[in-house]
Protein backbone atom coordinates (compact mmCIF):
# COMPACT_ATOMS: atom_id res chain seq x y z
CA UNK A 1 0.00 0.00 0.00
CA UNK A 2 1.58 3.41 -0.92
CA UNK A 3 1.82 6.82 0.68
CA UNK A 4 -0.07 9.91 0.08
CA UNK A 5 1.31 13.59 1.02
CA UNK A 6 -0.67 16.61 0.82
CA UNK A 7 0.90 20.00 1.02
CA UNK A 8 -1.04 22.48 2.57
CA UNK A 9 -1.60 25.69 0.50
CA UNK A 10 -1.52 28.33 3.61
CA UNK A 11 1.24 26.90 4.90
CA UNK A 12 3.02 27.37 1.46
CA UNK A 13 2.21 30.94 1.07
CA UNK A 14 3.02 32.25 4.31
CA UNK A 15 6.91 30.75 3.77
CA UNK A 16 7.00 32.50 0.29
CA UNK A 17 5.60 35.96 1.81
CA UNK A 18 7.98 36.04 4.48
CA UNK A 19 10.56 35.51 2.93
CA UNK A 20 9.50 38.76 0.53
CA UNK A 21 9.54 40.88 3.61
CA UNK A 22 12.93 39.78 4.48
CA UNK A 23 14.45 40.73 0.96
CA UNK A 24 12.36 43.83 1.46
CA UNK A 25 13.44 44.55 5.15
CA UNK A 26 17.43 44.13 3.74
CA UNK A 27 17.17 46.17 1.03
CA UNK A 28 16.10 49.13 3.24
CA UNK A 29 18.77 48.25 5.60
CA UNK A 30 21.08 48.63 2.62
CA UNK A 31 19.42 51.56 1.15
CA UNK A 32 19.88 53.34 4.63
CA UNK A 33 23.08 52.50 5.30
CA UNK A 34 24.33 53.37 1.37
CA UNK A 35 22.78 56.73 2.50
CA UNK A 36 23.92 57.21 5.79
CA UNK A 37 27.54 56.53 4.68
CA UNK A 38 27.20 58.70 1.51
CA UNK A 39 25.99 61.48 3.66
CA UNK A 40 28.68 60.96 6.10
CA UNK A 41 31.09 60.74 3.71
CA UNK A 42 29.33 64.73 2.23
CA UNK A 43 29.32 65.63 5.82
CA UNK A 44 32.97 64.74 7.13
CA UNK A 45 34.02 65.79 4.03
CA UNK A 46 32.75 69.47 4.40
CA UNK A 47 35.93 71.77 4.72
CA UNK A 48 34.04 74.38 5.71
CA UNK A 49 32.55 75.35 9.16
CA UNK A 50 29.93 74.26 10.21
CA UNK A 51 26.69 75.74 10.69
CA UNK A 52 25.67 78.08 14.14
CA UNK A 53 29.57 78.16 15.07
CA UNK A 54 30.00 82.10 16.07
CA UNK A 55 33.43 84.00 16.39
CA UNK A 56 31.85 87.29 18.68
CA UNK A 57 29.11 88.48 16.79
CA UNK A 58 30.14 87.39 13.35
CA UNK A 59 28.74 83.72 11.74
CA UNK A 60 31.51 81.80 10.48
CA UNK A 61 29.35 78.65 9.18
CA UNK A 62 29.69 77.69 5.44
CA UNK A 63 33.03 79.11 5.75
CA UNK A 64 36.55 78.03 4.34
CA UNK A 65 38.92 78.14 6.79
CA UNK A 66 40.68 80.46 4.96
CA UNK A 67 37.71 83.04 4.54
CA UNK A 68 36.74 82.80 7.81
CA UNK A 69 40.28 84.15 8.99
CA UNK A 70 40.25 86.76 6.19
CA UNK A 71 36.81 87.89 7.56
CA UNK A 72 37.77 88.47 11.10
CA UNK A 73 41.42 90.03 10.38
CA UNK A 74 39.68 92.59 7.93
CA UNK A 75 36.46 93.07 11.04
CA UNK A 76 38.99 93.66 13.67
CA UNK A 77 42.91 93.88 13.12
CA UNK A 78 42.61 95.81 10.04
CA UNK A 79 40.28 98.44 11.91
CA UNK A 80 42.91 99.28 14.82
CA UNK A 81 44.14 102.01 13.18
CA UNK A 82 40.39 103.24 12.46
CA UNK A 83 39.15 103.24 16.18
CA UNK A 84 38.83 106.11 18.24
CA UNK A 85 37.30 106.33 21.65
CA UNK A 86 36.44 109.46 23.73
CA UNK A 87 36.36 109.72 27.29
CA UNK A 88 34.01 113.03 28.39
CA UNK A 89 33.45 114.25 32.11
CA UNK A 90 31.64 117.46 32.25
CA UNK A 91 33.22 119.98 29.73
CA UNK A 92 36.62 118.29 29.46
CA UNK A 93 37.27 115.71 27.14
CA UNK A 94 40.11 112.84 26.10
CA UNK A 95 40.27 110.84 22.61
CA UNK A 96 42.38 107.91 22.58
CA UNK A 97 43.26 106.30 19.26
CA UNK A 98 43.10 102.25 19.59
CA UNK A 99 46.53 101.70 17.99
CA UNK A 100 48.22 103.47 20.99
CA UNK A 101 47.69 100.58 23.21
CA UNK A 102 49.41 97.83 21.20
CA UNK A 103 46.30 96.06 20.77
CA UNK A 104 46.35 92.54 19.21
CA UNK A 105 43.98 90.37 18.06
CA UNK A 106 44.18 86.07 18.07
CA UNK A 107 42.48 85.76 14.78
CA UNK A 108 44.17 81.91 14.32
CA UNK A 109 43.04 80.81 17.27
CA UNK A 110 39.59 81.91 17.07
CA UNK A 111 39.31 80.07 13.37
CA UNK A 112 40.73 77.23 14.89
CA UNK A 113 38.20 76.58 17.55
CA UNK A 114 35.25 77.49 14.90
CA UNK A 115 36.62 74.73 12.59
CA UNK A 116 37.31 72.37 15.32
CA UNK A 117 33.91 72.33 15.89
CA UNK A 118 31.87 68.72 15.09
CA UNK A 119 35.45 67.30 13.75
CA UNK A 120 36.30 66.07 17.30
CA UNK A 121 35.84 62.64 18.49
CA UNK A 122 34.05 59.88 17.16
CA UNK A 123 31.14 59.50 14.83
CA UNK A 124 28.27 59.92 16.49
CA UNK A 125 29.66 62.54 18.27
CA UNK A 126 30.83 64.42 15.60
CA UNK A 127 27.00 64.06 14.36
CA UNK A 128 25.61 65.17 17.71
CA UNK A 129 28.14 68.35 17.71
CA UNK A 130 27.19 69.36 14.22
CA UNK A 131 23.51 68.82 14.89
CA UNK A 132 23.55 70.27 17.93
CA UNK A 133 25.77 73.24 17.36
CA UNK A 134 23.19 73.71 13.41
CA UNK A 135 20.20 74.27 16.42
CA UNK A 136 21.77 75.84 19.22
CA UNK A 137 24.95 77.62 18.08
CA UNK A 138 28.63 78.04 19.37
CA UNK A 139 29.89 81.27 20.27
CA UNK A 140 33.59 81.83 20.99
CA UNK A 141 34.95 85.34 22.15
CA UNK A 142 37.50 86.83 19.81
CA UNK A 143 40.99 86.67 22.22
CA UNK A 144 42.81 89.56 22.48
CA UNK A 145 45.63 91.12 24.32
CA UNK A 146 46.68 95.02 24.75
CA UNK A 147 49.45 96.96 26.90
CA UNK A 148 47.48 97.47 30.08
CA UNK A 149 49.99 99.98 31.48
CA UNK A 150 50.05 101.94 28.45
CA UNK A 151 46.02 102.11 28.91
CA UNK A 152 46.02 102.71 32.55
CA UNK A 153 48.73 105.26 32.16
CA UNK A 154 46.05 106.89 29.93
CA UNK A 155 43.58 106.85 32.36
CA UNK A 156 45.62 107.67 35.12
CA UNK A 157 46.69 111.42 32.89
CA UNK A 158 42.95 111.82 31.89
CA UNK A 159 42.32 111.66 35.53
CA UNK A 160 44.64 114.02 36.72
CA UNK A 161 43.97 116.63 34.13
CA UNK A 162 40.01 116.16 34.56
CA UNK A 163 40.23 116.17 38.68
CA UNK A 164 38.65 118.55 41.14
CA UNK A 165 40.54 117.86 44.14
CA UNK A 166 38.71 118.04 47.43
CA UNK A 167 39.81 120.92 49.85
CA UNK A 168 39.09 120.60 53.27
CA UNK A 169 38.39 123.81 55.67
CA UNK A 170 41.82 125.78 56.61
CA UNK A 171 43.28 128.56 57.84
CA UNK A 172 45.83 130.75 55.52
CA UNK A 173 47.65 133.64 56.26
CA UNK A 174 47.98 136.74 54.33
CA UNK A 175 50.85 138.84 55.82
CA UNK A 176 48.55 140.36 58.92
CA UNK A 177 44.91 138.79 58.50
CA UNK A 178 44.13 135.65 58.98
CA UNK A 179 41.31 133.90 56.92
CA UNK A 180 38.69 130.81 57.67
CA UNK A 181 38.63 128.74 53.93
CA UNK A 182 35.43 126.84 54.08
CA UNK A 183 36.74 124.36 51.69
CA UNK A 184 35.44 122.86 48.22
CA UNK A 185 34.25 119.52 47.30
CA UNK A 186 36.35 117.02 44.96
CA UNK A 187 35.27 115.31 42.15
CA UNK A 188 36.88 112.41 40.12
CA UNK A 189 36.16 110.23 37.75
CA UNK A 190 35.51 106.57 38.45
CA UNK A 191 38.95 105.04 36.92
CA UNK A 192 37.62 101.52 36.79
CA UNK A 193 34.41 102.41 34.82
CA UNK A 194 36.74 104.29 32.37
CA UNK A 195 38.91 101.07 32.24
CA UNK A 196 35.51 98.90 31.39
CA UNK A 197 34.52 101.42 28.55
CA UNK A 198 37.71 100.87 26.39
CA UNK A 199 38.24 97.27 27.31
CA UNK A 200 34.77 96.92 25.60
CA UNK A 201 35.65 99.19 22.84
CA UNK A 202 38.69 97.17 21.93
CA UNK A 203 36.66 93.87 22.07
CA UNK A 204 34.17 95.00 19.91
CA UNK A 205 36.63 97.46 18.08
CA UNK A 206 34.35 100.25 17.64
CA UNK A 207 34.81 104.20 17.90
CA UNK A 208 32.59 105.04 20.87
CA UNK A 209 32.38 108.23 23.04
CA UNK A 210 31.42 107.90 26.69
CA UNK A 211 30.55 109.74 29.84
CA UNK A 212 32.77 108.41 32.23
CA UNK A 213 31.05 109.15 35.90
CA UNK A 214 32.09 110.75 38.56
CA UNK A 215 32.30 110.76 42.36
CA UNK A 216 32.36 113.37 45.06
CA UNK A 217 34.01 113.37 48.35
CA UNK A 218 33.02 116.00 50.29
CA UNK A 219 35.11 118.46 52.55
CA UNK A 220 36.47 116.77 56.11
CA UNK A 221 34.60 118.48 59.32
CA UNK A 222 35.98 121.32 61.01
CA UNK A 223 37.56 120.42 64.30
CA UNK A 224 37.02 123.50 66.86
CA UNK A 225 39.45 122.22 68.84
CA UNK A 226 41.97 121.45 66.48
CA UNK A 227 41.65 124.74 64.22
CA UNK A 228 41.77 127.15 67.51
CA UNK A 229 45.19 125.60 68.39
CA UNK A 230 46.21 125.63 64.67
CA UNK A 231 45.73 129.54 65.00
CA UNK A 232 46.82 130.22 68.66
CA UNK A 233 50.22 130.26 69.29
CA UNK A 234 52.66 132.23 71.38
CA UNK A 235 55.14 134.58 70.37
CA UNK A 236 58.64 133.13 70.12
CA UNK A 237 61.97 135.34 69.53
CA UNK A 238 64.78 134.43 67.34
CA UNK A 239 67.78 132.28 68.50
CA UNK A 240 69.91 130.33 66.86
CA UNK A 241 71.57 127.01 67.05
CA UNK A 242 75.31 126.23 66.51
CA UNK A 243 76.02 123.52 63.71
CA UNK A 244 79.65 122.24 62.66
CA UNK A 245 80.74 125.23 64.89
CA UNK A 246 78.97 127.40 62.45
CA UNK A 247 76.01 129.98 64.06
CA UNK A 248 72.31 128.93 62.25
CA UNK A 249 69.66 131.51 63.10
CA UNK A 250 66.31 130.59 63.68
CA UNK A 251 64.00 132.90 62.57
CA UNK A 252 61.28 134.24 65.18
CA UNK A 253 57.91 133.34 65.29
CA UNK A 254 55.07 136.26 65.40
CA UNK A 255 52.00 134.96 68.11
CA UNK A 256 48.44 134.88 67.59
CA UNK A 257 45.60 134.79 69.80
CA UNK A 258 41.78 134.42 68.95
CA UNK A 259 38.65 134.05 71.01
CA UNK A 260 37.04 130.39 70.80
CA UNK A 261 33.78 131.33 70.80
CA UNK A 262 33.88 133.99 68.02
CA UNK A 263 35.95 131.45 65.86
CA UNK A 264 32.88 128.57 66.52
CA UNK A 265 30.25 130.96 65.50
CA UNK A 266 32.19 131.87 62.05
CA UNK A 267 32.94 128.20 61.51
CA UNK A 268 28.88 127.44 62.11
CA UNK A 269 27.31 130.24 59.90
CA UNK A 270 29.83 128.47 57.16
CA UNK A 271 29.19 124.98 57.40
CA UNK A 272 27.18 124.67 54.30
CA UNK A 273 29.27 127.36 52.13
CA UNK A 274 31.78 126.34 49.89
CA UNK A 275 34.90 127.58 48.32
CA UNK A 276 35.03 131.02 50.19
CA UNK A 277 37.65 133.12 52.78
CA UNK A 278 35.57 134.89 55.78
CA UNK A 279 38.07 137.27 58.44
CA UNK A 280 38.96 136.06 61.42
CA UNK A 281 39.26 138.50 64.51
CA UNK A 282 42.80 137.25 65.39
CA UNK A 283 45.16 139.48 67.28
CA UNK A 284 48.95 139.30 66.38
CA UNK A 285 51.90 139.31 68.87
CA UNK A 286 55.46 140.69 68.21
CA UNK A 287 58.25 139.00 69.93
CA UNK A 288 61.34 140.95 71.35
CA UNK A 289 63.59 139.79 69.59
CA UNK A 290 63.50 139.81 65.51
CA UNK A 291 65.22 137.88 62.69
CA UNK A 292 66.43 140.67 61.49
CA UNK A 293 67.85 141.39 65.13
CA UNK A 294 69.58 138.91 66.15
CA UNK A 295 72.82 140.63 64.79
CA UNK A 296 72.83 142.68 67.91
CA UNK A 297 72.57 140.05 70.68
CA UNK A 298 75.32 137.71 68.92
CA UNK A 299 79.02 137.42 70.95
CA UNK A 300 78.14 140.96 72.09
CA UNK A 301 79.72 140.43 75.63
CA UNK A 302 82.67 139.27 77.53
CA UNK A 303 81.70 136.76 80.12
CA UNK A 304 84.62 136.27 81.53
CA UNK A 305 88.50 135.93 81.25
CA UNK A 306 91.38 134.60 82.49
CA UNK A 307 95.00 134.57 81.97
CA UNK A 308 98.22 132.32 83.59
CA UNK A 309 101.81 133.06 82.85
CA UNK A 310 104.66 130.16 81.93
CA UNK A 311 107.86 130.15 81.65
CA UNK A 312 110.30 129.32 78.73
CA UNK A 313 113.56 129.76 80.37
CA UNK A 314 115.04 125.90 80.59
CA UNK A 315 114.16 123.11 77.45
CA UNK A 316 111.66 121.57 79.74
CA UNK A 317 109.74 124.68 80.33
CA UNK A 318 110.06 125.52 76.50
CA UNK A 319 108.78 122.41 75.42
CA UNK A 320 105.58 123.33 78.29
CA UNK A 321 104.82 126.44 76.03
CA UNK A 322 104.94 124.21 72.70
CA UNK A 323 102.43 121.96 74.42
CA UNK A 324 99.89 124.50 75.46
CA UNK A 325 100.12 126.95 71.98
CA UNK A 326 99.42 123.79 70.39
CA UNK A 327 96.26 122.65 72.97
CA UNK A 328 94.90 126.25 72.90
CA UNK A 329 94.84 126.82 68.96
CA UNK A 330 92.58 123.99 68.80
CA UNK A 331 90.25 125.26 71.38
CA UNK A 332 90.64 128.93 70.00
CA UNK A 333 87.37 130.07 68.13
CA UNK A 334 85.27 126.75 69.08
CA UNK A 335 81.14 128.17 70.03
CA UNK A 336 78.56 126.49 71.82
CA UNK A 337 75.49 126.41 71.47
CA UNK A 338 72.90 126.75 74.50
CA UNK A 339 73.11 123.46 76.27
CA UNK A 340 76.29 122.46 74.35
CA UNK A 341 78.67 120.32 76.42
CA UNK A 342 82.54 121.34 76.01
CA UNK A 343 84.98 118.33 76.83
CA UNK A 344 88.26 119.59 76.81
CA UNK A 345 89.75 116.12 75.46
CA UNK A 346 87.14 116.03 72.82
CA UNK A 347 88.33 119.29 71.16
CA UNK A 348 92.03 118.97 71.72
CA UNK A 349 92.30 115.58 70.89
CA UNK A 350 95.57 113.35 71.73
CA UNK A 351 99.05 114.69 72.97
CA UNK A 352 100.73 112.70 70.61
CA UNK A 353 104.39 113.16 69.84
CA UNK A 354 102.85 112.61 65.93
CA UNK A 355 100.69 115.67 66.65
CA UNK A 356 103.77 118.16 67.55
CA UNK A 357 103.68 117.48 71.24
CA UNK A 358 106.85 117.37 73.30
CA UNK A 359 107.68 116.25 76.51
CA UNK A 360 107.79 118.13 79.56
CA UNK A 361 107.60 116.90 83.03
CA UNK A 362 104.52 115.54 84.48
CA UNK A 363 102.86 114.02 87.44
CA UNK A 364 103.00 109.81 87.07
CA UNK A 365 101.97 107.97 90.50
CA UNK A 366 103.50 110.68 93.02
CA UNK A 367 106.75 111.14 90.81
CA UNK A 368 107.54 114.02 88.38
CA UNK A 369 108.41 112.16 85.38
CA UNK A 370 108.58 113.75 81.85
CA UNK A 371 105.94 113.12 79.89
CA UNK A 372 104.40 113.78 75.84
CA UNK A 373 102.39 116.47 76.14
CA UNK A 374 103.47 118.23 79.57
CA UNK A 375 101.76 121.93 80.13
CA UNK A 376 98.58 120.97 78.71
CA UNK A 377 96.93 120.78 82.70
CA UNK A 378 97.84 125.09 82.51
CA UNK A 379 95.74 125.41 79.20
CA UNK A 380 92.70 123.12 80.90
CA UNK A 381 92.99 125.32 84.19
CA UNK A 382 93.68 128.43 82.63
CA UNK A 383 90.28 127.66 80.65
CA UNK A 384 88.55 126.59 84.32
CA UNK A 385 89.22 129.84 85.63
CA UNK A 386 87.16 131.97 83.10
CA UNK A 387 85.03 129.58 82.68
CA UNK A 388 84.24 130.06 86.30
CA UNK A 389 84.17 133.89 85.97
CA UNK A 390 81.81 133.48 83.51
CA UNK A 391 79.20 132.02 85.23
CA UNK A 392 79.29 128.66 83.52
CA UNK A 393 78.11 125.52 84.57
CA UNK A 394 81.23 122.82 85.58
CA UNK A 395 80.10 119.43 84.47
CA UNK A 396 83.11 117.69 84.99
CA UNK A 397 86.37 118.49 86.81
CA UNK A 398 88.84 116.76 88.99
CA UNK A 399 91.89 118.83 90.83
CA UNK A 400 96.02 117.34 90.42
CA UNK A 401 96.99 115.04 93.01
CA UNK A 402 99.37 117.69 94.30
CA UNK A 403 99.45 121.46 94.23
CA UNK A 404 100.36 123.74 91.33
CA UNK A 405 101.36 127.39 91.08
CA UNK A 406 99.81 128.92 88.06
CA UNK A 407 96.35 129.21 89.89
CA UNK A 408 94.75 129.76 93.47
CA UNK A 409 94.70 126.68 94.82
CA UNK A 410 91.17 124.70 94.60
CA UNK A 411 90.70 126.21 90.91
CA UNK A 412 92.89 124.31 88.95
CA UNK A 413 91.51 121.48 86.48
CA UNK A 414 93.46 118.17 85.52
CA UNK A 415 92.71 116.50 82.54
CA UNK A 416 94.98 113.49 80.67
CA UNK A 417 93.17 112.03 77.48
CA UNK A 418 90.89 108.84 77.70
CA UNK A 419 91.43 109.41 81.87
CA UNK A 420 90.67 112.65 83.15
CA UNK A 421 88.28 115.41 81.12
CA UNK A 422 87.65 119.06 81.78
CA UNK A 423 83.80 119.66 80.82
CA UNK A 424 81.93 122.53 80.80
CA UNK A 425 78.31 123.45 80.10
CA UNK A 426 76.71 126.84 78.19
CA UNK A 427 73.54 127.43 80.67
CA UNK A 428 72.71 130.91 78.92
CA UNK A 429 70.35 131.82 76.06
CA UNK A 430 72.61 132.66 73.50
CA UNK A 431 75.65 130.69 71.70
CA UNK A 432 79.45 131.47 72.91
CA UNK A 433 82.75 131.19 71.76
CA UNK A 434 85.90 130.81 73.34
CA UNK A 435 88.90 133.01 72.26
CA UNK A 436 92.44 131.78 73.00
CA UNK A 437 95.57 134.11 73.13
CA UNK A 438 99.15 133.38 73.59
CA UNK A 439 102.05 136.12 74.15
CA UNK A 440 104.38 137.33 76.30
CA UNK A 441 104.55 133.73 77.63
CA UNK A 442 100.68 134.22 79.10
CA UNK A 443 98.35 132.00 77.65
CA UNK A 444 94.44 133.85 78.45
CA UNK A 445 91.05 132.49 77.19
CA UNK A 446 88.09 135.16 76.94
CA UNK A 447 84.79 133.69 76.87
CA UNK A 448 82.51 136.02 74.55
CA UNK A 449 78.80 135.71 74.63
CA UNK A 450 75.93 137.73 75.46
CA UNK A 451 75.40 139.24 79.17
CA UNK A 452 71.76 139.44 79.77
CA UNK A 453 72.17 140.79 83.43
CA UNK A 454 75.07 142.91 83.22
CA UNK A 455 74.39 144.16 86.70
CA UNK A 456 75.82 140.60 88.15
CA UNK A 457 79.57 139.60 88.81
CA UNK A 458 81.23 136.83 90.25
CA UNK A 459 83.90 135.78 93.03
CA UNK A 460 85.40 132.99 93.57
CA UNK A 461 86.41 132.02 97.30
CA UNK A 462 88.83 128.97 98.34
CA UNK A 463 88.81 128.19 101.72
CA UNK A 464 91.22 126.27 103.31
CA UNK A 465 89.47 122.91 105.13
CA UNK A 466 93.08 121.48 106.62
CA UNK A 467 96.89 121.41 105.79
CA UNK A 468 99.46 118.60 105.97
CA UNK A 469 103.32 119.75 105.93
CA UNK A 470 105.35 117.92 103.52
CA UNK A 471 107.40 115.31 104.87
CA UNK A 472 111.27 115.93 104.93
CA UNK A 473 113.86 112.85 103.71
CA UNK A 474 117.34 113.12 103.85
CA UNK A 475 120.06 111.68 101.76
CA UNK A 476 123.58 111.46 103.71
CA UNK A 477 126.74 112.69 101.34
CA UNK A 478 129.95 111.74 101.98
CA UNK A 479 131.40 113.99 100.22
CA UNK A 480 129.50 117.00 101.69
CA UNK A 481 130.86 118.52 105.21
CA UNK A 482 128.50 118.01 108.32
CA UNK A 483 126.02 120.88 108.35
CA UNK A 484 125.69 121.79 104.68
CA UNK A 485 123.09 120.95 102.94
CA UNK A 486 121.21 121.06 99.35
CA UNK A 487 117.55 120.89 98.65
CA UNK A 488 117.17 118.51 95.64
CA UNK A 489 113.60 118.03 95.49
CA UNK A 490 111.14 121.08 97.00
CA UNK A 491 108.40 119.66 98.87
CA UNK A 492 104.71 120.84 98.74
CA UNK A 493 102.14 120.91 101.57
CA UNK A 494 99.18 118.70 101.18
CA UNK A 495 95.73 120.97 101.19
CA UNK A 496 91.92 120.92 101.46
CA UNK A 497 90.34 123.51 100.40
CA UNK A 498 86.63 124.46 99.66
CA UNK A 499 85.44 126.05 97.00
CA UNK A 500 82.96 128.61 96.45
CA UNK A 501 81.34 130.72 93.52
CA UNK A 502 79.88 134.29 95.44
CA UNK A 503 77.51 136.12 92.82
CA UNK A 504 77.06 139.99 93.74
CA UNK A 505 74.23 142.18 92.21
CA UNK A 506 75.56 146.26 91.71
CA UNK A 507 78.05 144.85 94.27
CA UNK A 508 75.99 143.47 96.90
CA UNK A 509 76.44 139.55 97.75
CA UNK A 510 72.78 138.00 96.82
CA UNK A 511 73.86 134.35 96.79
CA UNK A 512 77.17 131.74 97.67
CA UNK A 513 77.35 128.20 95.88
CA UNK A 514 79.46 125.59 96.93
CA UNK A 515 81.35 124.16 93.99
CA UNK A 516 83.84 121.39 95.06
CA UNK A 517 86.45 120.09 97.55
CA UNK A 518 89.93 119.70 96.28
CA UNK A 519 92.45 117.68 98.27
CA UNK A 520 96.33 117.69 97.47
CA UNK A 521 98.90 115.17 98.84
CA UNK A 522 101.36 116.52 100.38
CA UNK A 523 104.96 116.51 98.15
CA UNK A 524 108.14 115.57 99.86
CA UNK A 525 111.36 117.16 100.53
CA UNK A 526 114.18 115.83 99.67
CA UNK A 527 117.62 117.17 101.39
CA UNK A 528 121.28 116.23 100.25
CA UNK A 529 123.23 116.17 103.79
CA UNK A 530 127.21 116.38 104.17
CA UNK A 531 128.37 113.73 106.33
CA UNK A 532 132.16 114.30 106.44
CA UNK A 533 133.64 115.43 109.76
CA UNK A 534 134.88 119.02 109.98
CA UNK A 535 138.55 119.58 111.35
CA UNK A 536 137.47 121.79 114.31
CA UNK A 537 138.02 120.93 117.77
CA UNK A 538 135.87 124.29 119.34
CA UNK A 539 133.21 123.76 121.70
CA UNK A 540 130.80 125.42 119.34
CA UNK A 541 131.71 122.74 116.53
CA UNK A 542 130.88 120.13 119.07
CA UNK A 543 127.21 121.86 120.17
CA UNK A 544 126.24 122.37 116.28
CA UNK A 545 126.60 118.48 115.84
CA UNK A 546 123.28 118.49 117.79
CA UNK A 547 121.27 120.46 115.20
CA UNK A 548 121.30 120.43 111.61
CA UNK A 549 121.61 123.70 110.14
CA UNK A 550 120.96 124.46 106.86
CA UNK A 551 122.05 127.74 105.25
CA UNK A 552 119.45 129.35 102.59
CA UNK A 553 122.35 130.64 100.60
CA UNK A 554 123.05 126.40 99.58
CA UNK A 555 119.55 125.71 98.74
CA UNK A 556 119.15 124.18 95.74
CA UNK A 557 115.27 124.68 94.74
CA UNK A 558 112.83 123.51 92.08
CA UNK A 559 110.80 126.42 91.05
CA UNK A 560 106.87 125.10 92.26
CA UNK A 561 105.21 126.92 88.91
CA UNK A 562 107.30 123.80 87.13
CA UNK A 563 106.63 121.10 89.10
CA UNK A 564 102.61 120.55 88.29
CA UNK A 565 102.84 122.05 85.41
CA UNK A 566 102.02 119.77 82.76
CA UNK A 567 99.17 116.95 82.27
CA UNK A 568 98.46 114.69 85.30
CA UNK A 569 97.97 111.24 84.72
CA UNK A 570 96.25 109.07 87.64
CA UNK A 571 95.77 105.68 88.51
CA UNK A 572 92.96 104.50 91.15
CA UNK A 573 95.71 103.95 94.03
CA UNK A 574 96.73 107.49 93.50
CA UNK A 575 92.82 108.45 93.44
CA UNK A 576 92.31 106.58 96.67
Amino acid sequence: MGCFFMINPVTKKFKVKNKALTYSLLSVITVFFISFLIFTIIIFSNKKIYNGVYVNDINMGKMTYSQAYDILKSNFTEKIDEVEITLIKDDFSKQFDLSEFNVLYDVENAVNKAYEVGREGHVFKRFKDIIDTRKNGVVFDLEFSFNEEKLMDSIENFYDDSLIEVQNPDIIEDKNTMYFYTGKPGVALIKDKAFEHIHNSIKTVSSETFEVPTETTMPDYVNLDNMYNEISREAKNAHVIVEDNEVVVMPHVIGRKINKSELEKIIENNKDTYDVKKDLPVSFVKPEIKTENIDDYLFRDILGTHSTYFSTSTQNDANRGVNIGLSSSKIDGTILGPGDVFSFNDIVGPRTSERGYLSANIYVQGEIVPGVGGGICQVSSTLYNAVLFSGLETVYRMNHMFTVGYVPYGQDAAVSYNELDFKFKNNTNWPIRIDADISNNNIGFEIVGTNETPEKSIEIVNVQISSTPATVKYIDDPNMYEGETVIIQSGKSGYVYDTYKVVKIDGVETERTYLHRSSYRPYDQIVKRGTKPVESSSDEDDDDDSEISIDESEIVEIPEDTIPASEEIENSIDNN
